[in-house]
């Protein structure tokens, strides 16, 4: 499978686009644990902020699978892990047990880069991305330094001042794990990367246009994604491309998040994560109702329930975690409305057979 030229959409980096909502998975939240669990932190460094998403109303869970998958293909820098167990703790999992600390991955938001700052030239953008990222979001540094070679990367950069890239940092680990993803995959599996010592691979499956989703969208929430992602060409994508783009806008996400206190203008990361939730939930039940056995055979499928189950929990856990910088979204609330509706919800507890927040917690 050959890579793909993506583009990114939305309000990315225009102060005043409006918006201010802070909901977060399942309802207004302000971080920390689901209700009635342990939340902890799990950086690796001071300055790391705690896992956790919010509460969910749905009810009631059994037993889903997690199945087992190998690594991606060939990268630079960094370590693979087996997706086939939850990661450390210090590189984002809490494991399957009730008990257990929830989902969570490393970031290191107050370790200083003032010295990177004050030496900033535009013409040292790509190094001094590498050791921001380095210090702040590991799993941002694993994907730059091995796509650092992308003749498109520059295209996703404005080194134009220290503020114009600490911004596009969304735009960049957002294209640059995209790269990485389809740079990795071969002809039968399709890798996705989690962390920088874990990614999940799954094997390429028959799926369903993603672009049938759109029969679902009654409102404009999500109109700045609509267009470009599920009309013409890209529309009769399948479910590989839908669960690559919000795997990378979780990174794009993270990023911003991992330099949220060095952005001082509204950028679309909350709601590009928001935008994907909710595509996946409608994908699902598309599949559901409308292409029966090949859902019932990703449902089957260890790898791809992994994927699933893990993509819902890094994007409840991204969202809480940028839910404190409103710099951070530009209208993300009302497509979190549609997120949290109890029939979209019910979308990821009949895939996975738990319900959403136990799977947000424990993937």
């Amino acid at each position: 499978m050959q890579k793909r030229v993506i583009g990114i959409v939305g309000c990315i980096a225009v102060a005043g686009c409006g918006g201010t909502g802070t909901s977060g998975l399942f309802g207004p939240s302000s971080g920390g644990p689901p209700l009635g669990s342990s939340g902890q932190d799990s950086g690796t460094t001071s300055g790391s902020s705690s896992g956790g998403s919010a509460s969910s109303s749905s009810g009631g869970s059994s037993g889903g699978s997690s199945g087992s998958s190998s690594s991606g293909g060939a990268s630079s820098g960094g370590s693979q892990a087996d997706a086939s167990t939850p990661p450390p703790q210090s590189d984002g999992g809490g494991g399957s047990d009730a008990g257990s600390p929830c989902y969570s991955e490393p970031y290191n938001p107050g370790v200083s880069i003032a010295d990177l700052q004050s030496a900033y030239t535009s013409n040292d953008w790509l190094a001094t991305s590498l050791t921001v990222m380095q210090r702040r979001y590991p799993t941002g540094y694993f994907v730059l330094n091995a796509e650092q070679g992308d003749p498109q990367l520059s295209e996703f950069v404005d080194a134009s001042s220290w503020p114009a890239l600490m911004s596009s940092f969304l735009t960049v680990l957002d294209a640059e794990t995209t790269s990485w993803d389809f740079d990795s995959a071969t002809a039968t599996v399709h890798p996705f990367v989690i962390t920088s010592t874990m990614q999940i691979t799954v094997p390429i499956l028959t799926t369903w246009p993603q672009g049938e989703i759109l029969q679902y969208i009654t409102d404009d929430a999500t109109q700045a994604y609509d267009q470009t992602e599920l009309e013409g060409e890209e529309g009769t994508y399948d479910g590989i491309f839908l669960l690559d783009d919000l795997d990378s806008a979780c990174n794009g996400l993270a990023a911003a998040t991992a330099v949220s206190d060095q952005i001082t203008s509204g950028i679309s990361a909350r709601d590009g994560v928001a935008a994907h939730l909710y595509y996946l939930e409608l994908f699902l039940r598309d599949g559901r109702t409308a292409h029966a056995a090949s859902y019932a055979a990703i449902q089957a499928d260890p790898n791809w329930q992994k994927l699933v189950r893990y993509e819902w929990a890094r994007g409840a856990f991204w969202d809480v975690q940028a839910q404190s910088n409103p710099n951070l979204q530009i209208a993300a609330a009302p497509i979190w409305a549609n997120i949290d509706a109890p029939a979209n919800l019910a979308e990821i507890q009949q895939f996975t057979g738990d319900a959403p927040a136990d799977v947000a917690c424990h993937p």
